[in-house]
């Protein structure tokens, strides 16, 4: 009776397991990121030497930094552009993408 009583503890503390979450795909440059980037945009801010679709120029961490303050606090696009400014999900994951190593 004692083993029966504790089998089924047993049994049911191993249901009762935290389940490992499912780690998302890494984001890419290519499938996640470039995207995000109109073509207004990428030809507004090539004017200035910022390459939006070179995954060359963006993998560089000063440039991608510079690109994640500008979007994260709004000043991309510019207010008087008519896009959309980014939202949280898209800083998030643009974020995401530094923090994972700038896969292509």
């Amino acid at each position: 009776m004692w083993s029966t009583f504790l089998a089924k503890i047993d049994g049911q503390a191993a249901d009762h397991q935290p389940q490992d979450k499912e780690r998302p795909m890494a984001v890419s440059f290519a499938t996640n990121i470039r995207p995000m980037f109109t073509d207004m945009d990428i030809a507004h801010m090539k004017n200035f030497g910022v390459l939006l679709d070179d995954f060359g120029f963006m993998r560089d961490p000063a440039n991608a930094q510079k690109v994640l303050n500008a979007v994260s606090s709004g000043a991309m696009p510019p207010s008087n552009s008519g896009e959309t400014s980014w939202s949280p999900d898209q800083v998030e994951l643009f974020r995401n993408w530094i923090t994972d190593g700038y896969q292509a």
